[in-house]
C-alpha cells in the first residue's frame, strides 16, 4: 500500500485511515447507520431521514453527470450539497450532545451511536462527500466487496484451498471474469472463446 496513490474507498476502519493516500468513506455503510437511527430513535428531529435523502440525491446527480460525460459536477451544485449537508449536521449535533463523565471523574464515557455517526460525518466531511467532488470516486465500496465475495464463498464451501497454485489459478480466473464484466463483455461468449484458445483480452488502462 505504500505505492498506492489513488483514492481508497472503505468503511472508515481506523486501520485503513493510516494509509497515506486520499480516502473516501463508503456511503452504503452510512445509509445503514442512518436508517437504524431513524427507526430506533423516532423522537429525534428527522435529520437522519434528511441526510439519507441528500446522500441519495447527490448519488443520483453524480450518476447522471457521468452518463452525460461530465468530469465534475458544477461548482454551485457541489456547494449546495455541502451547505445542506452542514445544515443537517447542525440539527443532528443539537439533539445528540456528547455524554459527559460524572462530576469529579475523568472516566471515558461511552457515546451513543448517533453521536459517533454525527461526529464522523462532521469531522470527515471531505471523505464522505468525495464522490461529489471527484466523479471518479464511487458512492460506496460495494463493488470491491462483491469482488472478494467469491473467494470467501469458496473458502466457506471447501474450507480452504489445497495448494498455493490453486489459489493463484482461482484468483486469475475471478479477476479476469470480473474485469470483463466491468467492461460489459458477454461472459458466456468470452468463456467459449477462451476454451477455443482465443480468450478476449480486457482493455487495460495505465496511469
Amino acid at each position: 500500500m505504500a505505492r498506492f496513490h489513488g483514492v481508497l474507498v472503505h468503511d472508515h476502519w481506523p486501520a485503513y485511515i493510516r494509509f497515506d493516500c486520499l480516502h473516501a468513506f463508503c456511503n452504503a455503510h452510512h445509509l445503514r447507520e442512518l436508517i437504524a437511527i431513524a427507526e430506533t430513535i423516532p423522537s429525534q428531529p428527522p435529520w437522519a431521514e434528511d441526510m439519507i435523502a441528500l446522500l441519495c440525491e447527490a448519488n443520483a446527480l453524480t450518476i447522471e453527470a457521468r452518463a452525460a460525460g461530465f468530469a465534475a459536477l458544477p461548482g454551485p451544485m457541489v456547494l449546495d450539497i455541502q451547505t445542506r449537508y452542514d445544515a443537517i449536521l447542525k440539527v443532528a449535533k443539537a439533539c445528540n450532545p456528547a455524554r459527559e463523565p460524572p462530576p469529579g471523574t475523568r472516566k471515558r464515557v461511552r457515546q451513543s451511536p448517533a453521536y459517533n455517526l454525527v461526529k464522523r460525518l462532521s469531522e470527515k466531511r471531505e471523505a464522505v462527500l468525495r464522490f461529489v467532488t471527484d466523479l471518479r470516486v464511487p458512492f460506496d465500496n460495494n463493488l470491491a466487496e462483491r469482488d472478494v465475495r467469491m473467494p470467501k464463498l469458496k473458502q466457506k464451501v471447501s474450507g480452504c484451498f489445497r495448494c498455493v497454485q490453486g489459489v493463484a489459478h482461482f484468483a486469475i480466473i475471478r479477476s479476469y471474469l470480473s474485469t470483463l464484466r466491468k467492461q460489459s463483455a458477454d461472459i458466456f461468449k468470452s468463456l467459449v472463446l477462451t476454451f477455443q484458445g482465443s480468450p478476449p483480452m480486457p482493455q487495460l488502462a495505465f496511469e
